[in-house]
């Protein structure tokens, strides 16, 4: 699948779907989407085009989100996106939004971690020793080995209690 490609053929369909949690039909309709967000037509996404998403740009997250699908080709990109499909695995659900507040990538969440989430979420509105009193109890509240971290296992109880499923469920 070259960066000129203008179809997918069947057989790629077909292995990309078995890659995924995602049917052929929405493989199809995320090529086409892909095809628009690469106007530069290079065979990846690039963060500039990712900006230019409408319900993204409105994400506060949005730089932690590019900083992901930065420069993925098309098998990249659906593997990041088939995390979204309603078939895929809650614990691959957690994994990926681990991924999101793991902002130093070293397997922990850390304070400094929560406080550039937070100020991603809230800009200007709150003062940096306000961020981290907020990061602080969190992890405090999160952290039940008391060792001023949050762990993936740790991350992972306190999501298991929630609706990740429907909440990170994106319907293609």
């Amino acid at each position: 699948m070259g960066a000129n490609t203008s179809a997918l053929l069947s057989e790629e369909i077909e292995e990309i779907a078995k890659e995924s949690h995602l049917t052929s039909k929405e493989i199809k309709r995320l090529y086409k989407r892909f095809q628009k967000l690469d106007r530069n037509s290079s065979g990846t996404i690039e963060s500039e085009e990712l900006y230019m998403i409408p319900e993204l740009a409105m994400n506060p997250l949005v730089p932690r989100i590019v900083s992901m699908f930065d420069g993925v080709n098309f098998r990249q990109f659906v593997s990041l996106l088939s995390i979204f499909s309603a078939t895929s695995p809650k614990q691959e659900k957690i994994d990926f939004a681990f991924r999101i507040y793991d902002v130093e990538n070293d397997g922990i969440i850390s304070v400094n971690d929560l406080v550039e989430l937070l100020q991603m979420m809230v800009g200007n509105n709150l003062d940096q020793s306000t961020l981290e009193e907020i990061a602080r109890a969190t992890i405090q509240a999160s952290d039940s080995n008391h060792d001023d971290k949050v762990s993936k296992e740790e991350f992972t109880s306190l999501i298991e209690k929630t609706d990740i499923e429907q909440s990170m469920t994106i319907h293609f």
